[in-house]
Parts: C-alpha cells; sequence; structure tokens
C-alpha cells in the first residue's frame, strides 16, 4: 500500500511510433509475447494497478481502429486518441484528452510491457511528494564519446550518468505548463523529465528496473519474452483473489433468480436489474480481484439500460474484462 494518496492518478501510454529499428513491417507494439501483443502487456500493468484511475492510448493514424478496437472496452481506458509527428506532441495530445480533474500523470512507453506494479508504485510516491521522478538505473559501462567516422574523441565519464527508463511520473500541473512554457522546442526532447527540466522544475530519479527494458530491437523481445514468461517459455502466473456478496430483499411480483437460474417461488428479489444476488457477488468478486472496478461502478441503477437486465450479461462483461487484461478464472 501507498503511504500517501496521490490523488486522481492518469497514465498516457505513447504509441504513435512506427519502431522502425526494430524491422518488422508493422508497429512492434503489436509483436506478441506468449500469444499477445506487446501493448497488451503495457496497458495490462497500468489497468492492474488499484491507484491508477485512468488511462488514455496515444496511437499512429494507421493503427487508431485497431487499438480503439482492441483496447476501448478496457475499464481504465479513458480515451484513444491520435498522437503527433514527435514524443512530446503526442503527449501534449494524451493529456488534452484528460479531465481536469487529474493530478499526477503516468508517461509510460507502449514498448516497455515489464514495468512490474512496485516500479509504479514506487514513481507515483516519488512523483506525489516530490512533484516529478523518473526510474533509472546507474550507467555501467564505459561510455565513449566518437567522430561520425567511428574515431573515439574522448572516454565520457559516467559518474552520475543515468539510464532512464519509464512510467516518468509528474503533477500534471508542471507538465502542462512546461509544454505551454517550452512550445515548439519541446517537440527536441525525447522523455518527459527534459521538458520539465528544461522548464525549470527538479526532477528526482529513482532506481529502476534491470528487466524494464524498451523493446527496440528483435532481441529485445525475445528478452522480454524470457522476462514475461520465464526461461521456458511459459507464463509465470499471478495469483489473485477477489471477494464479492450482495443483498437484496425479497418482493413480490417479480421471478426469483439466483445464479443465473430462474427459481420456481411465490417472490423474486427486488432490484433494478434481475437482482442475481449469486451473481452479482461473482461479478464483485472477479472485477475486485483483478482491480477492474465493481458492478456498482460498471452497471449503475441509474442507467435505464440496467433496468431489468439478465445479471449473466454483467458476469459476460466481467469476464470480457478480464479477458481483456490477460486474467484468468481458475475457480469460483
Amino acid at each position: 500500500m501507498m503511504p500517501m494518496n496521490p490523488g486522481i492518478v492518469a497514465a498516457v501510454v505513447p504509441a504513435a511510433g512506427l519502431g522502425t529499428r526494430f524491422g518488422s513491417a508493422e508497429n512492434k507494439i503489436w509483436a506478441h509475447i506468449g500469444g499477445r501483443p506487446v501493448i497488451a502487456w503495457t496497458l495490462h500493468a497500468l489497468c492492474s494497478h488499484p491507484s491508477v484511475d485512468r488511462v488514455v492510448l496515444v496511437g499512429n493514424q494507421r493503427d487508431l481502429d485497431r487499438l480503439r478496437r482492441e483496447f476501448g472496452h478496457l475499464p481504465k481506458m479513458h480515451a484513444i486518441v491520435e498522437g503527433g509527428e514527435t514524443r512530446a506532441a503526442s503527449v501534449r495530445n494524451g493529456i488534452a484528452a484528460l479531465p481536469n480533474d487529474c493530478e499526477i500523470i503516468l508517461v509510460h512507453d507502449a514498448a516497455r510491457p515489464a514495468a512490474s506494479l512496485e516500479l509504479i508504485t514506487r514513481v507515483l510516491e516519488a512523483a506525489s511528494q516530490r512533484g516529478a521522478a523518473v526510474p533509472g538505473l546507474p550507467v555501467s559501462d564505459t561510455l565513449k564519446r566518437a567522430r561520425q567516422d567511428g574515431v573515439i574523441m574522448e572516454t565520457v565519464s559516467r559518474s552520475g550518468l543515468w539510464a532512464v527508463q519509464t512510467p516518468q511520473g509528474a503533477r500534471l500541473a508542471w507538465l502542462t505548463r512546461a509544454f505551454a512554457m517550452l512550445g515548439a522546442a519541446a517537440d527536441e526532447y525525447t522523455d518527459e523529465a527534459g521538458v520539465l527540466e528544461s522548464a525549470g522544475y527538479a526532477v528526482h530519479v529513482i532506481p529502476g528496473e534491470p528487466d524494464n527494458i524498451k523493446i527496440t530491437e528483435p532481441a529485445d523481445l525475445e528478452r522480454a519474452t524470457r522476462i514475461l514468461l520465464g526461461e521456458g517459455g511459459k507464463e509465470v502466473p499471478m495469483h489473485r483473489v477477489g471477494f464479492g456478496y450482495d443483498v437484496h430483499p425479497f418482493t413480490r411480483g417479480r421471478d426469483l433468480w439466483l445464479g443465473g437460474v430462474q427459481i420456481p417461488y411465490a417472490m423474486g428479489l427486488a432490484g433494478h436489474s434481475d437482482a442475481d444476488v449469486v451473481l452479482h457477488a461473482l461479478c464483485d468478486a472477479l472485477l475486485g480481484a483483478a482491480g477492474a472496478g465493481d458492478i456498482g461502478m460498471l452497471f449503475p441503477d441509474t442507467d435505464e439500460a440496467n433496468r431489468d437486465r439478465a445479471s449473466s450479461e454483467f458476469l459476460a462483461e466481467a469476464k470480457s474484462r478480464l479477458d481483456a487484461l490477460g486474467w484468468r478464472v481458475e475457480n469460483a
């Protein structure tokens, strides 16, 4: 659990690049790891985090319809918008799609599928406490500066140098002001920390994770597969347990539904839908285990579309959301 409340947290995922170094005809985010595209793993990490409230996915025009079709129904997906010519332009487009109540923003590379929940938590903690934070690894290799013809000009001191990763976190107001201050000059920067630094904001670096790699070349995909699925190529299972309950009073004049089965009885249960308490409890358990909301949030009784609706439809929708997040139900 986080020691402090970061407020409303939004994550922007820039996925508008073409990934030319990956050597594929299509965007590298569609390369598969264990039967799922890279972008699905990335979104799963963010949508599964209990402190992330909204996600905005930014894609290029060619991928936009596919992204909306495959990920538009994710429980925390707020918007899927078109990106710009640069990373900064894409992030600005993502921010523009957010409501005004967001306090902390995370910007996470679409091609970093292995960021852990613990890393996301630490970035959120640091950004909430200090205003802006990025994960990174101290540079351990010897660094050389060379001419274009390959001749070494000098050895660069690695003291104080960090290889920076994402997610990068900041107060949304800071990043918004930084983009406004820099204008078109923000397009020169390859990450949000650079934009913030140039606008005069202090950005803190925290320890990153060696496994939080960015997929740039085919060899990176092989390494990410080993990280996420294990050396044997099989996914390392993560188990979660959910709990749900529901209570509805008996009333006359309604059918009684329990567990999706109509029970012959003189009374039914009062409620906006068919009031199937068994399926309602099951939905809450499944959604809660996945960090995907609850039945009241997804199917509110203020929505007339849910009046007298079969709870089996709620369960099917809950299962669909779990499938999209990569979860599998083992027992209930």
